[in-house]
């Protein structure tokens, strides 16, 4: 029985009741574990501030101004491929990679991985770049963000932007006087909505435009942007990342907000993030249905394929010399493509960090770590798929708990979404 109807109770009491729903069933671990950083997230207020936007409007030399230091490439072309996010503290950078893991680097090298030039369709697997400055603008907490340009021809920017954007709880939306509002930053916009809390508007390069110009320009966007925005107090902060006029006064908008208004920036962005994992995790229950009701003679060839991918890990780790944190953590990521391969459905597994040069890890660990891992598998998609299962009071308890599930998690994303509208 609930304490309270869910219309009644806290954003922080509905992403509890979420995590509590999702966190012991395998079938949505992968959403439980995205809740409960939600969850960290809102308890400890750690508000993320992204700059997104079409490429080339400059988003990476408008943050360097906004945080006083020049940590972050730019240049003529298309530079940013990674996300990259900036903390508070004493001068560093690391490269964290996709196989977990974490690399220090000199902020001369930043361009070798995050540069599309360089780091072509990110063939060295970066995940993202994490930096920290002493900076000012970054003190209290807050966490700065700078992010790949949509719309360029590097399909690959665009979809970590997209990706990003779900993190972001408040937005620097950079636009450009040298280009008016156009469909792709409309599109990323409309998306962006659906995830971020707080907007601020920057027209950027305004140094190279007369003030009738200027004028005209944000009057057009203005406007456009209150009609997209469905709201009549948009405004736009008209800067430029070239001679630093007009910085002031975004960054001063910022602070003030991220101070005073925190709380509340921080229950509305998770009160979207919330609703956006729950469609994610109703949309994995489908396919978890759909794989389910497979033929039996379907199930069996794929479980077969498991099986073959499971021996040819146990075969590459018996062959291994050395490497064994990372070599585990790729072979999660090969096991949880293959499950998504064959079933449709997102496996999901912790990737744990590897400090580059520190071995953690001897031979017989590794080795006992991936029987483990190999078996855990076979036995999670035996129980969740209910494969072979011939005891109907199991199957029947398996459907009911699928059933209560979907249906307390509909509960709580519709009272989310009635809350928006």
């Amino acid at each position: 029985m609930l304490s309270k109807p869910i219309k009644e109770m806290t954003i922080l009491e509905k992403t509890n009741m979420a995590y509590d729903l999702m966190k012991d069933d395998d079938a949505v671990k992968g959403q439980a574990a995205q809740v409960e950083t939600l969850l960290e997230k809102l308890k400890s207020e750690d508000i993320t501030v992204a700059v997104i936007g079409q490429f080339k409007r400059g988003k990476s030399a408008l943050a360097n101004r906004i945080l006083g230091d020049d940590v972050l490439p730019v240049g003529i072309v298309p530079i940013t491929s990674a996300v990259t996010k900036v903390r508070y503290g004493k001068r560093q950078a690391e490269v964290h990679y996709e196989n977990g893991v974490v690399e220090p680097v000199e902020f001369e090298r930043l361009h070798e991985f995050i540069s599309e030039q360089e780091n072509s369709n990110n063939e060295l697997g970066v995940q993202s770049v994490e930096l920290k400055t002493p900076s000012k603008f970054l003190k209290n907490g807050l966490t700065f963000v700078d992010t790949p340009g949509v719309g360029s021809y590097h399909k690959n920017n665009t979809e970590v932007a997209y990706e990003h954007m779900k993190e972001s709880d408040a937005v620097i939306f950079l636009l450009s006087v040298d280009s008016p509002i156009n469909q792709i930053e409309i599109d990323f916009l409309k998306n962006t909505k659906e995830f971020a809390a707080k907007f601020y508007f920057a027209v950027n390069k305004i140094d190279v435009v007369s003030e009738a110009e200027l004028k005209a320009y944000t009057d057009y966007c203005g406007m456009l942007l209150k009609q997209l925005m469905g709201k009549d107090d948009v405004r736009l902060f008209p800067v430029s990342a070239k001679t630093g006029q007009g910085i002031d006064d975004l960054k001063d908008a910022v602070l003030r907000d991220c101070k005073k208004n925190t709380r509340e920036i921080m229950e509305a962005s998770t009160a979207k993030k919330l609703a956006d994992v729950i469609n994610s995790a109703a949309t994995q229950l489908d396919f978890y249905w759909s794989a389910m009701n497979l033929e039996y003679k379907e199930l069996d060839k794929r479980f077969a394929a498991i099986n073959k991918t499971l021996e040819d890990v146990r075969g590459k780790a018996d062959a291994c010399e050395g490497n064994f944190d990372v070599h585990l953590n790729e072979y999660k990521l090969m096991l949880s493509e293959t499950v998504k391969d064959l079933f449709g459905m997102e496996y999901h597994y912790e990737i744990d960090t590897v400090r580059y040069g520190v071995i953690d890890m001897d031979r017989e660990d590794f080795l006992k770590n991936v029987d483990d891992l190999c078996d855990d598998l076979t036995k999670t998609l035996d129980r969740i798929l209910l494969y072979r299962e011939e005891n109907a009071y199991t199957v029947c308890h398996r459907i009911n708990a699928i059933n209560r599930l979907s249906r307390n998690l509909r509960r709580i994303r519709d009272s989310l979404t009635g809350e928006r509208r």
